[in-house]
């Protein structure tokens, strides 16, 4: 917290030497400095049903908070040769886990073998969406935030590994094609307490095209849930592990549908974005399938926006369901104890499962070149045992409704 809170103070101290220099070279035309940063304040969630828009991120229980949408990041490039560069991205948010392996979101070499070939090993952006590249930029995009049914859900900010892009520019546009592979994993919340997540292997691959108005992308990744950490979750599958199969024959297959260990995730998406005189048009959908039931979703969302001088006004619809419904734990026992831990299960169950939509209205004033000012007003609806992307400090054994206002400044330098 400390850290995040330091490095957060340096945001205006950065900003003014940016707008003061531009992109600073260090002395050395070789070395390049830059850097972004939102200024955010949030609304957000009820008493009972915390709200956050990263499950990296703590979440809001009816409460006023800047933490949710700020960020800060600082991005060193160096050239070190004709053909081999480096880029190292450090990022400040408050997280679930705060230290120096999730600051660092990028450090990787880029070796250009020839003018349409690159090949880059190290940490780099997990490339599953249109935004793959600059998620925690907010200059760069429309929205006070990624939609968060569509980017919540994968709260994967990096993998560290290789991928080899290849680019060609044709008559009608611009081709792009990314093979990948690596390991990844992250440190989230879940309504029992916080949870670590590994994956590997992850591969991966998408190809692009471009024109000047119109860009479509598709993409396929797979990856193994190596391990789960969580100490709550270890305690339940412990107490399931220890029921005669007699007694409960359920219980003996349940650990694996809750930690995932071994289950293997498969996630295509499509993407499309249009840009054109005063309309921005954007919609991407995705379909992940996995055994395991935390991960296994379809989700999707469309975005329009029109200009009016240098204020644009959007609007975005957008869902996410789990592909099946939540396991029913079954029979009832009467063993007090054995039904206690029935009731903590089925709860388990039905807290991962993710039934929501959200209809969403927004400004953005671009009040500067390097500068802007979003406004943002989300209204989701949450159905029962639907509340797999909240916080849920009791059951949700019914439908709600959800309010969310955000306002921030973003900034490049």
């Amino acid at each position: 917290m400390r850290l995040f809170i330091l490095l957060f103070l340096a945001c205006p101290i950065s900003l003014f030497f940016g707008q003061n220099a531009g992109a600073s070279d260090l002395g050395n035309d070789r070395l390049r400095v830059s850097g972004f940063g939102t200024l955010g304040v949030t609304s957000a969630g009820k008493e009972n049903y915390g709200y956050r828009k990263e499950l990296t991120h703590a979440a809001q229980f009816g409460s006023f908070s800047m933490f949710p949408d700020s960020v800060f990041g600082l991005q060193l490039d160096a050239e070190i040769t004709s053909k081999l560069s480096a880029t190292v991205q450090v990022v400040a948010e408050r997280r679930t886990k705060q230290d120096f392996n999730n600051i660092v979101d990028w450090a990787f070499l880029r070796y250009q073998h020839a003018p349409n070939t690159v090949i880059r090993a190290g940490r780099m952006g997990i490339d599953l969406f249109m935004l793959s590249e600059y998620r925690n930029i907010g200059y760069a995009y429309l929205w006070a935030h990624p939609v968060v049914e569509f980017y919540t859900p994968v709260s994967l900010s990096h993998y560290d590994g290789m991928d080899f892009i290849y680019s060609k520019s044709i008559e009608q546009g611009h081709l792009e094609f990314k093979l990948y592979g690596g390991q990844t994993g992250s440190d989230i919340r879940v309504s029992r307490g916080d949870f670590g997540l590994r994956m590997r292997p992850l591969i991966g691959a998408n190809a692009s095209f471009e024109t000047d108005h119109w860009k479509t992308r598709i993409t396929f990744a797979a990856t193994e849930v190596a391990s789960t950490r969580s100490t709550q979750l270890d305690r339940l599958l412990n107490a399931l592990d220890q029921v005669p199969q007699s007694v409960w024959p359920q219980a003996a297959g349940l650990p694996e549908l809750i930690s995932g260990e071994g289950d293997w995730a498969y996630y295509y998406s499509i993407g499309m974005s249009y840009d054109k005189n005063s309309w921005l048009i954007q919609s991407e959908f995705a379909l992940t399938d996995s055994k395991w039931p935390s991960v296994a979703l379809t989700n999707g969302y469309l975005s329009v926006g029109r200009r009016v001088g240098p204020v644009t006004f959007y609007s975005i619809g957008a869902y996410a369901i789990s592909l099946d419904k939540p396991t029913r734990v079954t029979p009832q026992l009467s063993d007090p104890t054995l039904h206690q831990l029935q009731v903590v299960t089925q709860n388990s169950m039905n807290a991962i499962h993710v039934d929501q939509n959200t209809f969403s209205l927004g400004m953005r004033w671009d009040l500067h070149p390097q500068m802007a000012l979003k406004a943002q007003w989300d209204h989701t609806w949450v159905r029962k045992n639907g509340g797999g992307l909240l916080i849920l400090r009791e059951p949700l054994d019914h439908n709600i409704t959800l309010n969310i206002f955000s306002l921030n400044l973003n900034f490049v330098f």
